[in-house]
């Protein structure tokens, strides 16, 4: 129980820090439109520098960190290819193409970049073994959403782009980091870690406070009356990371040692979040379902505050 009380009120403390966002929306002080600008300074700013302060101060490199790394970049590729062919036979019965490669979008990428991690810092704190495999998992996310992910919501192969896939923000901010730390260049600079903590921390209040200004402009009402909402969360929120959490489990109980409690949790972390925050901007960016995109994202949003908590509490019986 103590498990799903830590749980219940960090997930809760995340969504409350989206009231600021959804007032000054609503007071008119700021327009949804202004999102756009945080966005940009939370994923070329914040996200890199907490991947980079990740980096930096708490890994350090042999033999075992080489397993876990490419085990958790197999199988976090495997899972998510898994997850985006799944998801055509079960959003078959949507009709309408925009639509239905959504609703596949938003059941196979989940927010573990500017919620997960987050989240995981304040629930096993930033130097926890659980971080390392966040990390990569949000590489692998951000690599296959520029690709997969694109695709799903165009439907058109040629706007994928590997450029953007494999030139991005975190990606770019993990290899820099990788250097730094081989260099030993915080021995001698201390003063990186302490710069990097500082832009770091904006990950959490942005990246909520833009969810509470996309919020403020959503009637609620209307968000939890389409099926299709539903039955995303379902599949995105219970269904999937619990297959997944299961495999590595049994995986664990044949032998495989490598599958431990950090490595599931990880896992869990990554796969067991609300759809990802960029639905709505590659729906608006590659011509996809935008009223979809948002419903969905924040519908997933709002439902994680229930389903994190109570999976994660199963969890820790289990592990």
């Amino acid at each position: 129980m103590e498990a799903l009380l830590s749980m219940f009120k960090n997930v809760v403390l995340f969504v409350a820090l989206a009231v600021p966002g959804y007032l000054l929306v609503k007071t008119k002080m700021l327009n949804s439109a202004h999102s756009g600008v945080l966005s940009k300074l939370l994923m070329y700013v914040g996200m890199p520098f907490l991947i980079l302060s990740g980096t930096v101060n708490n890994i350090s490199f042999g033999k075992e960190l080489i397993i876990t790394v490419a085990l958790v970049a197999a199988i976090g590729i495997a899972f998510t290819f898994a997850m985006f062919f799944v998801s055509k036979p079960v959003s078959a019965m949507e009709k309408n193409e925009k639509t239905n490669g959504m609703m596949r979008f938003c059941m196979t990428f989940s927010n573990n970049g500017f919620l997960g991690i987050p989240l995981a810092v304040a629930v096993f704190g930033a130097n926890s073994p659980v971080m390392t495999v966040l990390v990569i998992l949000n590489i692998i996310t951000n690599i296959l959403m520029y690709t997969l992910g694109v695709y799903l919501v165009s439907g058109d192969k040629s706007k994928i782009s590997l450029k953007k896939a494999f030139l991005n923000p975190v990606l770019i901010a993990f290899v820099i980091g990788i250097i730094l730390n081989l260099l030993k260049v915080n021995t001698y600079v201390p003063e990186i870690s302490t710069f990097s903590s500082h832009f770091s921390g904006l990950v959490t209040p942005l990246s909520m406070t833009i969810l509470g200004m996309k919020m403020a402009e959503i009637k609620f009402v209307s968000l939890f009356k389409s099926w299709r909402m539903y039955y995303v969360c379902a599949l995105k929120l219970i269904l999937f990371p619990c297959v997944i959490v299961a495999l590595l489990l049994v995986a664990k109980r044949f032998g495989a040692s490598m599958f431990d409690a950090n490595v599931t949790l990880g896992f869990f972390i990554a796969f067991a979040m609300p759809t990802a925050g960029l639905a709505s901007t590659f729906a608006d960016g590659f011509g996809g379902d935008t009223e979809n995109a948002v419903s969905m994202t924040l519908g997933t949003t709002v439902l994680s505050i229930l389903t994190i908590p109570v999976l994660y509490w199963i969890l820790s019986y289990l592990l």
